[in-house]
């Protein structure tokens, strides 16, 4: 599985991507509303220009009473980003040896096309690690096959702009 393209893993970031010159009080309450702990930033090209960590909002929600200022002096820059089509294996590395907790991800032409995250990445490697074995069942314990429910990929977002689809449900045609 380690070798799918990031593009089979990412999510969309539709509602996480804005502009380099959001409003502090409008990052805070997009954090807020949608439950992230990130925001990607734009410019006006579309190109990757920094992440906006929820950590960094606090503190200048603390330190400041002009909410009306933009983030961009709380941007954090230097942004590890990855290509749509590189190998998931390929990329675990910035999982292991940083705090990210997600990573942008870019088309060829540098535009920003979905977030890989660290969730993911973890039931990922979580399902490779459940896939059964002899050794798995020598017990007799599990079923052949058996994966606990936080190991199922079900659901998740293949591509962007695809809807999540809860585990269980029936899919159109």
């Amino acid at each position: 599985m380690q070798q799918l393209p990031v593009s089979e893993l990412m999510r969309n970031c539709s509602h996480a991507v804005v502009s380099e010159t959001i409003r502090l009080r409008d990052a805070a309450e997009l954090l807020v509303t949608n439950g992230f702990s990130v925001l990607v930033a734009k410019n006006a090209c579309g190109q990757l220009v920094g992440v906006i960590p929820e950590s960094a909002v606090i503190r200048e929600l603390m330190a400041t009473t002009c909410h009306d200022a933009s983030v961009s002096q709380i941007l954090s820059r230097h942004v590890e980003s990855v290509r749509q089509d590189a190998s998931i294996g390929g990329i675990l590395h910035l999982f292991r040896s940083s705090c990210h907790e997600v990573i942008p991800v870019l088309d060829q032409a540098g535009e920003i096309v979905g977030l890989l995250h660290r969730r993911d990445i973890v039931r990922m490697l979580l399902s490779d690690a459940a896939e059964p074995t002899s050794e798995h069942n020598s017990g007799g314990a599990l079923p052949d096959g058996y994966k606990p429910h936080f190991m199922n990929r079900e659901g998740l977002p293949k591509k962007t702009g695809e809807k999540k689809q809860p585990p269980g449900s029936a899919e159109s045609s």
